[in-house]
């Protein structure tokens, strides 16, 4: 019997972990079979060399394109990242004649562009995902020509006027070590409230200003029942340490970075962050509570993501100029006093969550294909 060789689907992303992490979900999802589509050759195509390793240790092939975003560069900048737009799209086009794919899926970012463009002119099927309610400006451009726009939000319709494709609202593919804690997560059998602080690299200094401090103001009582789990940067971490030490806590657990980010959701009674579409997808599939600090970008994107977290009252929302501590501390001693609203919040967060999301968008990818 001759077995029929697979076809190619090529995945790109930009160089970012919004964009790459559905990405590679999808990815992965595409290369087996689930009963319903069949399994295909995948390969990463990617923009840069930013996350390089990530993409290593799933095994996956991957291509890099030259890419550039046309951010507030003045005119030789814009005229750089054109150039290099130009170098991404020859190499793209040899890249889609070479490999012959059946369709090509992306998730934004100027990488995606190129080999969308080239797809486009090969007579290719395109697939877009956007993973934020406002749109990034790869896509807003991409989504006037893809024959599938595959959406997190359904806020999002209202920031792409010019859809030609079929629209679907998915929402956003997550890691599968999240989802696996979200389906073996346990009830809560002790008093210890679990403060979880996500900043990341970008803009997680004033969480390691704030919280810090607002800890220091609550009650002995409620310090003495409060576990901290505070992800900062490297330069703050002394600082952050010494300072929860001093207060007499219940536990305390600052790293630079947190290799066990289910186990550190699934224990979470609440989560202070910033709200990129990651930790927010995150929180509602994990039914976690949570306090968005939005981070403040040119596009506001944060600040929507955050808004359809607070209107289904899955989370509470301070705007940065008023991340005080003092303020602070009257959100998080409300939800520590209050289980009845905290469970509410839980179970509201539980209702933006889609953990079908990978199996979803593969399974579009796979349609695309047939069509």
């Amino acid at each position: 019997m001759v077995q029929t060789e697979k076809r190619t689907i090529l995945v790109a992303s930009g160089a970012s972990g919004g964009h790459l992490f559905p990405a590679l979900s999808v990815a992965q999802a595409l290369c087996e079979a689930d009963g319903t589509r069949p399994a295909f050759h995948v390969k990463v195509i990617l923009g840069g060399s930013k996350f390089l390793d990530v993409v290593e240790r799933t095994g996956l092939p991957h291509v890099r394109l030259p890419a550039a975003a046309f951010n507030d560069r003045g005119p030789l900048g814009i005229l750089w990242a054109f150039g290099k737009l130009a170098r991404g799209f020859l190499k793209a086009l040899k890249l889609v004649m070479r490999e012959k794919p059946v369709a090509v899926f992306g998730t934004g970012g100027y990488a995606t562009v190129a080999l969308m463009l080239a797809a486009k002119l090969r007579g290719v099927p395109t697939i877009i995902h956007e993973q934020n309610v406002l749109p990034g400006r790869a896509n807003r451009f991409l989504s006037r020509f893809a024959d599938v726009v595959v959406l997190t939000f359904e806020e999002s319709l209202g920031y792409l006027t010019s859809v030609k494709g079929r629209v679907v609202v998915a929402g956003t593919p997550l890691r599968e070590e999240i989802l696996e804690a979200a389906r073996g997560k346990k009830v809560k059998d002790s008093d210890v409230f679990n403060l979880l602080v996500l900043g990341g690299s970008q803009g997680a200094r004033i969480l390691s200003e704030v919280v810090p401090e607002m800890v220091g103001m609550l009650p002995a009582a409620d310090r003495a029942r409060l576990h901290v789990v505070q992800q900062v940067r490297g330069d703050d971490f002394e600082r952050v340490t010494s300072t929860y030490a001093k207060q007499g806590l219940a536990g305390i657990t600052v790293e630079t970075f947190f290799t066990d980010m289910p186990k550190r959701y699934a224990e979470a009674d609440i989560v202070i962050g910033r709200s990129g579409v990651g930790t927010v997808l995150e929180c509602a599939t994990m039914g976690v509570p949570a306090i968005y600090v939005p981070l403040e970008l040119a596009d506001g994107h944060q600040k929507l993501n955050a808004s359809v977290a607070e209107k289904v009252g899955a989370a509470v929302v301070v705007e940065q100029a008023y991340f005080t501590p003092a303020n602070l501390l009257v959100h998080v001693r409300a939800l520590m006093q209050d289980k009845v609203r905290l469970d509410s919040m839980g179970k509201a967060a539980l209702g933006l969550a889609r953990p079908d999301a990978t199996r979803v968008v593969a399974q579009v990818v796979a349609e695309a294909v047939k069509n």
